[in-house]
């Protein structure tokens, strides 16, 4: 059976019920002394009972440098590729390139369920 990146990242983080907990961030939420994506992460760190669900936790990196601080985290990444389009920077708030943001992440979301795939996912504007 064929296995995207995409695919390969889903079965590693689900759970036993193929349910994940999704997360999108670019660049700037990956940079600086103490980013966003550090303190996102503190929560499950720090709550009762949660560090075991950053097993479950499928970090989706919308540009390379969110991609690499994913992967130097030793979590669960895929990189959501987009040509033509760069979103390591903030967008704003319905601008063109809003739009298309949140298209792509209404597509991918799509995708995962029509894997089979059951999500927790938290919203971030990256």
């Amino acid at each position: 059976m064929y296995r995207d990146e995409l695919e390969t990242a889903l079965d590693g983080a689900s759970m036993a019920n193929k349910t994940v907990i999704i997360t999108i961030v670019n660049r700037a939420y990956t940079e600086g002394d103490k980013p966003m994506l550090d303190i996102f992460l503190d929560g499950f760190w720090l709550g009762e009972n949660t560090r075991q669900l950053t097993n479950h936790l499928l970090v989706v990196a919308v540009d390379q440098t969110a991609f690499e601080r994913c992967r130097f985290l030793r979590l669960h990444c895929y990189w959501l590729k987009t040509e033509g389009k760069d979103f390591a920077n903030e967008k704003t708030f319905m601008s063109k390139d809003f739009i298309k943001m949140m298209w792509k992440r209404t597509h991918f979301l799509g995708d995962v369920l029509r894997r089979g795939y059951n999500f927790v996912f938290t919203v971030s504007q990256f």
